[in-house]
Formats: C-alpha cells, structure tokens, sequence
C-alpha cells in the first residue's frame, strides 16, 4: 500500500478538480486521490470510485510519479494520415488551383499523390488544411476558398 502526503495546495487542487474538471476520467482521479488523501483502504476506495483496484494503485502510483499535472495529462493516439508526408504538395497545389467540386479534388490528390480517397475523406482532408465550402449563387467560381474562421495563409506545415 503506497502512502501520500499532499500539502494543503494539494489538497485545495484535488477537492477542486475532483468535481470541477471537464474530464470524467480526470474527476475519478482525483475522487480516487481525495479518498486516498483521508486514508482509507484501496479496496474500499476502488468500491467507492466504482474502479478497478489495479486503478487505484495506478493512479497513486502516477501521483506520485508526475504529480497532479501528471494525472491531469491525457494521450491520445491518432493513427498518422496516408496524405502527411504529401500535405506541402496539397497545399500549394490546391491554393493555386482550388477545386470545383470535391471529385475534382479527389481525382486531383489521386494524379498527385497515387492514394484513392472516399469523397468523405476528402472532405475532411481540405478542411484540416484550411479550405472550406463556400457556397455561392449561380455564379461560377471555385467551390473551395480560404476558410472564412480560419485565416491563416496556406502555408507548408512541417
């Protein structure tokens, strides 16, 4: 069984976070850490939390690894796009010719790069690199423009 000691700034952060905290995950944290605070039993702060005993030990031992930043901190893996390593060739390409529709963007990243994309990722694609819908009369122009809430010039991005 691990012992902590929390100084009163601690403490304060803790009873704060415990119900303040956008994350549920981080909120059970600090539950768990409040309960080991007033010294009572992993077992019974695991009935109490509604975790796991092996949580409890992990999140104490976490604690007292990192700290509290350290419980607050939460990684996510997100699997690397197939379109990274040509996303500078993207950019320039469709900042110079901006695409019609979003077949003509398909078929314009399949000529580029090789790789075939649904319609939906497409979509997405072009929008995480700046470029939005932008919905016009009947008057001719390019279906894609510089996003109107994102400013920022297309630039390469390293």
């Amino acid at each position: 069984m691990y012992r902590c000691q929390f100084s009163t700034d601690e403490q304060h952060q803790i009873r704060h976070a415990r119900h303040a905290h956008p994350d549920p995950i981080v909120r059970k944290r600090m539950a768990i850490l409040w309960h080991k605070h007033h010294g009572l039993p992993h077992a019974q702060i695991a009935e109490l939390c509604d975790a796991a005993p092996n949580t409890v030990t992990a999140t104490i031992r976490t604690y007292m690894e990192k700290g509290l930043t350290g419980l607050q901190e939460r990684q996510f893996h997100y699997p690397p796009s197939q379109l990274d390593p040509h996303r500078a060739l993207l950019i320039a390409h469709f900042s110079a010719h901006p695409p019609r529709t979003l077949k003509a963007a398909a078929a314009a990243i399949e000529r580029l790069t090789n790789l075939t994309f649904s319609i939906t990722q497409v979509r997405h694609f072009l929008l995480a690199i700046g470029l939005s819908r932008k919905k016009r009369a009947a008057s001719p122009g390019s279906w894609m423009t510089p996003s109107e809430t994102n400013k920022r010039p297309l630039l390469a991005i390293s």
